[in-house]
């Protein structure tokens, strides 16, 4: 640990030391670099817990993430406590070995939230493979929503679990998982406070808009996972993907607005004639600021010798949609994330990567959300002027974490400095005062150019004794010597303190 100064200067040193104990960051190589696919990228602050395969010892999880892993056919659970204001977001994030063997349809995760009496909540997640022998991450969370109607409003604990349904032939290796528990704040006056329900002129409007087009493509810098994703704003990106690769992107949508999104996958430089149709080959899927899965998500078929597209358009960000039968994932403001999954088989094709273009709008005006009894922005919910700076920015989740952190360091560190240089002008006109004050116009004892000091004198030098260098300064406990100091040798008149 960096040991930290104090005094005077303790506040820029308290700075300095924060600079020097941040984490580095760990900088992934370039998309078009040589190497293999990256894994998913875990949280760093991310605790690990292990879920217990009954519900009785099932441990403990508050919000905030964790990591655990989970095997073929098994089932693990997870305690939580609610009260009977805020609703509950937890999620799961399966992340197989880029490689690995899956069987596609049907195999994936199954997510739950019940009372300890056995009584299911009514929001659930399955999210499940729908590529057919490609392993990507997939992601759902399950829910307590105050205000439906269901067995889950009361306050008391509450069991998550987490199921892997996975048949013989997939492949045998435990994967790991990311649990996510975001809690969002109750509405003030409870759930008769809830807000109107969406107009018909959002509610009915859910064809796909035409993508994007125009103006200069921006660099995007997609993620490994949902924690470093790469910022977007409305506009044209380019990035570059590895086959069997999934990289993610976040976009920040407000309440009222909503995502239209295309991706494009360029054609192969050298394709062959009468290359084949790879089924599956590029996919998108969009999730909601707590990791809910939108829909299903779209995998379309790839031909070298063309470019593949994959569009999507999420729901109206509108609280009361919640509370309608045809929308499982809840609409919230913030963070929506996109991720990209290109298939392992078109690495005939990429030896290294494969040119991406993404087109991002925001369709709608933001509009002011819900009456939150408490601080919804610190749970993850909301989109902040911040947010909307670094989507411009196209910096991804981790770079803007040490951007703030850097920044609140800067204006710390500014702050001590103005105080340094104030408290040291204050001392030396304090010194130079009673420098002036003293007996004969010397220099008090301790100011600068004093006895026991080094500083400036009278003359504004200090001499040297004869035949020596600077270093062989007297110092406060040698006493002055013949042609030495600030005072005169044998012969000299002695400044009028010191006659005898």
């Amino acid at each position: 640990m960096t040991a930290c100064a104090a005094g005077p200067v303790a506040a820029v040193a308290a700075a300095l030391c924060v600079l020097a104990a941040l984490p580095g960051q760990a900088v992934a190589a370039p998309a078009d670099e040589p190497g293999g696919v990256p894994v998913y990228g875990m949280a760093d602050d991310a605790k690990k817990v292990k879920g217990t395969a009954g519900s009785g010892e099932a441990p403990g999880i508050e919000p905030g993430t964790y990591t655990d892993s989970i095997g073929r056919g098994e089932k693990r659970y997870y305690r939580v406590e609610l009260d009977a204001k805020a609703s509950a977001f937890i999620s799961a994030v399966a992340a197989p070995e880029p490689g690995s063997r899956v069987k596609g349809v049907g195999e994936g995760l199954k997510l739950a939230l019940e009372n300890v009496d056995g009584s299911a909540c009514s929001g659930s997640g399955q999210p499940q493979f729908s590529a057919e022998g490609a392993a990507y991450p997939i992601a759902d969370h399950a829910t307590r929503l105050i205000g439906v109607n269901d067995q889950c409003q009361e306050a008391g604990p509450y069991l998550f679990s987490v199921e892997r349904e996975s048949p013989a032939t997939s492949d045998p290796a435990r994967w790991p998982l990311e649990i996510r528990f975001m809690s969002e704040p109750g509405l003030k006056g409870g759930p008769a406070a809830v807000p109107s329900a969406p107009g018909e002129d959002t509610a009915a409007d859910d064809e796909t808009p035409a993508p994007v087009t125009g103006g200069a493509k921006r660099q995007a810098h997609g993620g490994s996972g949902f924690n470093d994703a790469g910022s977007l704003s409305r506009g044209v990106w380019k990035d570059r993907i590895r086959p069997g690769e999934t990289r993610f992107y976040r976009v920040p949508v407000d309440w009222g607005q909503r995502l239209n999104a295309a991706v494009e996958l360029g054609s192969a430089n050298s394709p062959g004639e009468y290359p084949p149709t790879i089924y599956d080959g590029l996919g998108v899927t969009a999730y909601n600021p707590a990791r809910g899965q939108f829909d299903d998500d779209p995998f379309v078929s790839y031909t070298a010798d063309k470019s593949a597209q994959a569009a999507l358009y999420t729901p109206p960000v509108e609280y009361a949609r919640r509370f309608g039968f045809s929308d499982n994932t809840p609409c919230v403001a913030g963070w929506h994330y996109l991720a990209v999954t290109v298939s392992p088989k078109l690495s005939k094709y990429f030896k290294s990567t494969a040119s991406l273009t993404l087109r991002v709008d925001v369709k709608g005006k933001a509009q002011a959300g819900p009456r939150y009894a408490g601080d919804a922005s610190a749970a993850g919910f909301g989109v902040s002027e911040a947010d909307k700076e670094q989507a411009e920015t196209g910096r991804n989740a981790a770079d803007g974490k040490s951007s703030d952190t850097l920044q609140l360091v800067a204006y710390g560190g500014i702050g001590a400095g103005a105080a340094l240089i104030l408290g040291l002008a204050v001392w030396t006109l304090t010194a130079r005062r009673r420098a002036a004050a003293a007996p004969g116009g010397f220099p008090a004892q301790g100011a600068p150019g004093g006895p026991g000091t080094q500083g400036e004198g009278q003359s504004g030098t200090v001499p040297l004794r004869a035949g020596h260098g600077p270093d062989q300064r007297y110092g406060p406990t040698h006493g002055p010597g013949p042609g030495a100091g600030p005072w005169p040798g044998p012969g000299q008149q002695q400044p009028p303190q010191q006659r005898q």
